[in-house]
């Protein structure tokens, strides 16, 4: 085979590959010197416009030219005043070498941007250990001192009331009694609040048969479930990924809410229904299309509420029915950060017949 057949046969094959290839030889001087590399059509490193090669490498491919020493490095070069990189591989061939060269810059882009979000996400970390050092320390004051101070004016009034009654008139003693009662309602709050920041993760996940656990909240509910002659039934349930305390936790303020608002003239009716989900079939926000859910749906025949406060329900201390009839609490509040904490989500339904708490576990 001829010389310049194999170049064009080589140049040939070069064409088809997607990253750059190229073999130059080395151009000497009288001296033996190397003062330039040409391709295998006589353009040199050097040439004008030829822009295959950057000059800033010209030293290490006169090292492997020289040595047999392989080049493998990575280096950023501007062009029409944008950064790019390029990884550059060169090996030596006859008197000269051959040289690869990918364009990595889309990659090294991506590497950058995930960086700047790691460190947005480490500052963001930060941030919310700092809010979170803030919560426990008010947890601690709030379960302690707080507590403490309420509990002694609570006290103080008491004996005034008990010692000083013949002294008070029937209008002093009313609004002693109303300032118990801020003070009590006060300290039930705050407990309220102390409990709903407690909940988190004391553990690792683990396999959960929803069937044992369902078993032991029932046991625990038994003497009110009998005193409210309540009914419960369920579906064989699944075995899920999540912390056993919190799912305990979730059965036991679902049921109990079911219990608490029951209508006056019915007998609470709970069914506990299980069935498998994608994502792409759940019209929620938080659904992920390509994410299984196993659907846990508990139904009630209580007075439900309004369905346009669906969303609204799961916000502490929101109160659902008139002032003064039913307060507001945070068993719902409590059940949406325990589905936030498996990855999940929780929504509502409601109509005249029956309301319904779906938890969406991911699978």
């Amino acid at each position: 085979m001829s010389l310049n057949l194999g170049n064009e046969l080589l140049e040939a094959l070069f064409e088809t590959i997607s990253n750059e290839v190229y073999v130059f030889e080395a151009v000497r001087n009288s001296d033996h010197v190397i003062t330039d590399f040409k391709n295998l059509v006589g353009n040199k490193v050097t040439d004008n416009g030829n822009g295959k090669l950057d000059s800033q490498l010209f030293d290490q491919f006169v090292n492997v030219t020289e040595t047999g020493e392989p080049l493998n490095m990575i280096f950023q070069q501007q062009q029409e005043g944008q950064n790019r990189w390029y990884h550059v591989k060169a090996k030596k061939f006859n008197n000269g070498l051959i040289i690869y060269r990918e364009d990595i810059t889309n990659a090294k882009q991506a590497e950058e941007k995930i960086m700047q979000l790691n460190m947005a996400l480490y500052a963001k970390n930060r941030r919310l250990e700092a809010l979170s050092s803030e919560l426990k320390t008010f947890n601690t004051i709030a379960a302690n001192d707080y507590n403490e101070t309420l509990k002694h004016l609570y006290k103080s009034m008491e004996f005034i009331i008990n010692n000083d009654a013949k002294n008070l008139s029937d209008a002093g003693k009313a609004n002693i009694r109303r300032a118990q009662a801020a003070i009590q309602k006060t300290k039930l709050l705050t407990d309220d609040i102390i409990a709903f920041s407690k909940i988190h993760p004391e553990e690792q996940m683990t396999q959960v048969d929803l069937n044992e656990t369902l078993v032991v909240v029932l046991n625990g509910l038994e003497e009110k479930i009998k005193a409210e002659n309540a009914k419960i039934c369920s579906d064989k349930l699944p075995i899920i990924n999540g912390y056993p305390p919190l799912v305990s936790l979730l059965f036991h303020h679902l049921i109990t809410n079911a219990i608490k608002f029951r209508k006056d003239e019915l007998d609470p009716a709970i069914d506990i229904r299980h069935s498998v989900k994608n994502g792409s079939e759940i019209e929620h926000s938080a659904a992920l299309a390509n994410v299984t859910y196993d659907l846990i749906s508990v139904i009630d025949n209580g007075i439900g509420f309004n369905p346009q406060e669906g969303e609204k329900i799961f916000t502490m201390f929101y109160r659902v029915h008139e002032k003064g009839k039913l307060k507001g609490g945070i068993g719902l509040a409590i059940c949406k950060k325990i589905m936030d904490l498996h990855g999940g989500f929780i929504a509502s339904e409601c109509t005249p017949e029956c309301t319904t708490f779906k938890c969406y576990f991911p699978g």
